[in-house]
């Protein structure tokens, strides 16, 4: 049988896409070269069957994962992992397309006022909860409540702190939120405080049913069953969760997009080499890849190797509160001391891409005029010498007695990732900078970002709870979701900012750029925010990749892009 690679890409129009909008889930992850230069060579053939043939649906699909879910709960620091499965557990309000303009989900359409701070939304009606019970504009009204309420310190605040009257609330100064209008069943109205740019993608994120979370504190959901076996509107539904082994989903007969095309779906999680073992003995039928393993698989006469383009950038974070890391002569001096172009020649080749900006740099938000870190050994060993820092008998530098020296997170599941981590270790060691690399799991590392205390309450991350961390981030639908991540509002408890990168200029920029309704001149102001934060390297970035996957050739409508591999699963079918 012929073998050949199926490429799924974003197409170049990204770059010049107008305004699109908002969410995304806590750390995780890839992107294409739109200029085509670095495109992997590519076979076209189309999929489905042929001639007059009728096409059989059904069957039990297996997929892989690279890492255990967290939880299921869509608004409890959701993760990719995570989102993997609730994508076909939950449905959005809207949802972005693949130009990256949002589209209805539960909602059939909505109206704008025209001084763009009114939406009202009318929803499906023939929706039901994986319980029978039906889904009303109630359910929407209680999920965008509940991100904001007192007792909620789960990641998403950000999402509805827009909304007329979310900040008394959340204060306990309001019972309610004045901008949330139930009109009917059907119909909701939603007001902010302001114009905001990318309020519509904000809204893409999983609605919670009221009848089961309602009467239950925010405080609690992360104890609650449903993190467990959740309930939602999906085109599966949930059936078992083994720890450790898989979650296995039935689909949805009454699904109100129509009937999955499958009868059920298996979503396994392991190693990645044990998981790509499981396809090739046909124990799975989609399985993630490492780059290293595209050609032994492609000799398969049953295997198809899909690429998962995504706008999404790896890169080293820090924790600032570290007594070196809160110096900019040591982050640049890192950053210096990397040799991307080796890092992705020998990890990624064709695959991959060097990356410079925080922005992946085939999407508009991201500045032509980005200061580059090429590799200079020689200017960050000068930059650690003017910081003050003296090589020991070691070859360490040091300061005060002290070594330069940090941990390394590194979380399992990816090879490209694993194999980094150890050309960073060496790159840095040979500038004098001593690397331990500790690898972990991703539930493990989050639990290290997003530290708790002994009852389970969020706390603020201290400078003890880690060093530094590898992981990917990108847009999934506006670059606001960046905002949690570098605002200075938005240290854990209250968001995603672990780094603890605090920077008034900064928060005024990211304040000002989702006020800004104009296309252009919002623009410019992400380009401000790239700009000031290549220059202070609180995240150094690497590179983009394609996310690799392989799937049995049986396996029909498999398309992964960047809003997840998962994120049309109710369309793919296996050839009977």
């Amino acid at each position: 049988m012929k073998k050949f690679i199926t490429i799924i890409l974003i197409i170049s129009l990204v770059m010049t896409l107008g305004l699109a909008g908002c969410t995304n889930e806590a750390p995780e992850e890839p992107v294409e070269d739109p200029s085509g230069e670095n495109e992997p060579e590519e076979e076209q053939e189309n999929e489905g069957t042929s001639g007059n043939d009728e096409v059989e649906y059904g069957g039990v699909l297996k997929i892989a994962g690279e890492s255990e879910p967290g939880n299921l709960n869509s608004i409890i620091w959701p993760t990719t992992s995570d989102t993997n499965v609730t994508h076909m557990i939950y449905n959005s309000l809207v949802i972005p397309d693949e130009e990256l303009e949002m589209v209805g989900d539960l909602a059939e359409s909505w109206d704008i006022t025209e001084d763009g701070k009114t939406y009202t939304f009318y929803l499906h009606e023939n929706v039901k909860w994986h319980d029978g019970e039906p889904f009303t504009s109630d359910d929407v009204a209680f999920t965008l409540r509940s991100m904001a309420h007192p007792e909620y310190d789960a990641g998403s605040t950000s999402r509805v702190t827009p909304i007329l009257g979310a900040e008394a609330y959340r204060n306990g100064e309001a019972d309610s939120i004045e901008g949330i209008e139930i009109i009917d069943e059907y119909t909701i109205k939603i007001t902010t405080e302001e114009p905001y740019a990318p309020f519509l993608a904000s809204l893409f994120i999983g609605v919670l049913p009221e009848h089961i979370l309602g009467e239950i504190s925010p405080a609690e959901w992360a104890k609650h069953d449903t993190n467990r076996a959740p309930i939602g509107t999906g085109p599966f539904k949930f059936k078992e969760w083994e720890t450790g082994q898989y979650i296995e989903l039935e689909a949805n007969d009454e699904y109100f997009k129509g009937e999955p095309k499958l009868d059920g779906l298996i979503y396994r999680f392991g190693d990645v080499n044990t998981m790509l073992a499981a396809f090739m003995n046909n124990e799975v039928d989609i399985a993630p890849i490492p780059v290293a393993e595209v050609e032994s698989v492609s000799s398969l006469d049953f295997a198809e190797i899909k690429l998962q383009s995504m706008l999404s950038v790896y890169y080293i974070g820090f924790n600032l509160r570290n007594e070196f890391f809160d110096e900019l002569e040591v982050r640049q001096a890192l950053a210096y001391g990397m040799n991307k172009d080796l890092i992705v020649q020998s990890v990624l080749g064709e695959y991959g891409k060097v990356e410079h900006d925080a922005f992946p740099s085939n999407h508009w938000s991201h500045s032509p005029n980005i200061t580059e870190y090429n590799y200079n050994p020689e200017k960050a060993e000068e930059l650690l010498q003017d910081a003050g820092f003296e090589k020991n008998n070691d070859g360490y530098y040091e300061r005060d007695g002290k070594v330069l020296g940090f941990t390394l997170e590194v979380p399992t599941g990816k090879q490209e990732r694993e194999r980094t981590a150890v050309l960073l270790k060496q790159d840095w060691e040979e500038i004098g900078v001593k690397v331990e690399l500790q690898q972990l799991d991703f539930p493990t590392l989050v639990t290290k970002l997003l530290p708790q205390t002994k009852d389970g309450k969020q706390r603020e991350v201290e400078a003890e709870d880690f060093d530094a961390y590898i992981l990917g981030f990108g847009v999934e639908a506006d670059p606001d979701e960046y905002r949690p991540y570098f605002h200075s509002a938005f240290m854990p408890p209250n968001g995603y900012n672990f780094c603890g990168y605090s920077d008034p200029e900064m928060d005024e920029m990211l304040n000002e750029q989702y006020k800004e309704v104009d296309q252009e001149a919002r623009q410019e102001i992400f380009w401000e925010i790239g700009e000031r934060l290549s220059e202070e390297q609180p995240w150094i970035p690497i590179y983009s990749q394609y996310s690799l996957f392989v799937a049995n050739d049986k396996v029909k409508d498999f398309a992964p892009d960047f809003r997840g591999v998962t994120f049309k699963a109710e369309e793919w079918y296996l050839e009977q």
